[in-house]
């Protein structure tokens, strides 16, 4: 268990907390959570469970198991072509399509190692995101604003205390909105102060996952890297990382 799996299990309930603050509460207009939840396509927490069970670990033994595959093909390779007394043409045909056989043999064990260091660095990336996602939990999980958060009320009793407003049942209000009906200051205890706390968490996390996110997309996107051996024609790469997909459409 890393510094992520290990953190997500301890502060579940201030992610929690997150979540449902921003999911009744909104968050002011202009802060930046909002791109970042339209980038990621999940609230806070959801999006940190998703990370915490994606781990880089399948990616890393898919790179070994593809090492073993060539070495097996480099070892099988290298035994092609062994006549030993064969003479004449049919000598000569057999060598020539053992040596084709043996290029061919090279290059795939080439583009089997590629693959390899691809997924390395998926895996490496992966990590790293984690690290910082980590990071990051650990700062907001101290701050001020996760303090304001676990001493707040649920949102449904925080609803309830709320002064009368002329509102559907189930409407949410701006925040602007909010504030004036409620008396609420963004120093003070009150939705749109809790809405404020949740967003600023929020978005210190989803930043974070959004680098990481965006980082294994570009990798995704480039691929292995070519090799110089000549042979069979490279065919395109398909991962099964066994993750949780983080971004969806908003």
């Amino acid at each position: 268990m890393d510094a992520l799996s290990h953190l997500y299990l301890n502060t579940a309930g201030l992610l929690a907390r997150v979540d449902d603050t921003l999911a009744r509460w909104g968050a002011p207009e202009t802060h930046q959570v909002w791109q970042l939840l339209r980038r990621t396509g999940a609230l806070p927490g959801d999006a940190v469970a998703g990370l915490s069970a994606w781990s880089p670990q399948p990616w890393r033994e898919q790179a070994d198991e593809l090492r073993r595959q060539a070495e097996a093909a480099e070892a099988a390779g290298g035994r092609v072509g062994d006549l030993r007394g064969w003479e004449g043409p049919a000598a000569s045909a057999f060598q020539h399509t053992a040596d084709r056989l043996r290029r061919d043999v090279v290059a795939w064990a080439a583009e089997l190692r590629a693959q390899a260091v691809h997924l390395d660095s998926l895996a490496r990336c992966l990590a790293a995101g984690r690290s910082r996602t980590a990071r990051a939990l650990a700062r907001v999980a101290g701050s001020a604003e996760a303090v304001l958060l676990t001493g707040a009320p649920d949102a449904g009793e925080a609803a309830a205390g709320m002064l009368s407003i002329a509102v559907a049942p189930g409407a949410r209000l701006p925040g602007v909105a909010l504030a004036a009906a409620t008396g609420a200051r963004l120093d003070g205890a009150g939705p749109v102060s809790w809405a404020l706390a949740a967003a600023d968490v929020g978005a210190a996390l989803l930043h974070e996952i959004d680098v990481t996110l965006t980082e294994l997309d570009d990798l995704l996107t480039e691929g292995p890297a070519p090799t110089d051996e000549p042979g069979l024609q490279q065919s395109p790469v398909v991962h099964h990382p066994a993750s949780t997909t983080l971004r969806v459409d908003l």
